[in-house]
């Protein structure tokens, strides 16, 4: 099998890592919706799931976002994303690297009562 070059030396060099933005939804108990990517580097996919938010996966498709969707194409379109993990995976098997990841969501700040003083 090929190595890639650079890569036997070193693991972190960003050539060997594909970033995907993997988002979801808590509504009627929670569903994976999509993927969005590949990215050369974690900050891009966080950009994308970041703007994901309270959107629809759909929507992000329309934008020209590129990426897979995860469930059936009614919840893809009218589900809003709540949470989002970012997966680095390899450039060429796809294997995910699971000593590294990254995650977050919708915050839910309660009332506004609850915000004065």
């Amino acid at each position: 099998m090929a190595e890639e070059p650079g890569v036997a030396h070193n693991p972190d060099n960003t050539s060997h890592w594909h970033y995907y933005a993997v988002v979801g939804t808590t509504v009627d108990g929670g569903h994976t919706l999509a993927e969005f990517g590949p990215h050369a580097t974690a900050l891009t996919a966080l950009q994308v799931a970041v703007q994901s938010v309270n959107h629809t996966a759909f929507s992000m498709f329309e934008q020209g976002v590129a990426g897979n969707t995860l469930a059936d194409p009614d919840l893809v379109e009218r589900l809003p994303v709540t949470n989002f993990a970012i997966e680095r995976q390899h450039a060429v098997t796809r294997t995910p690297d699971f000593g590294w990841s990254l995650s977050g969501g919708r915050r839910d700040w309660g009332a506004a009562t609850a915000l004065s003083a």
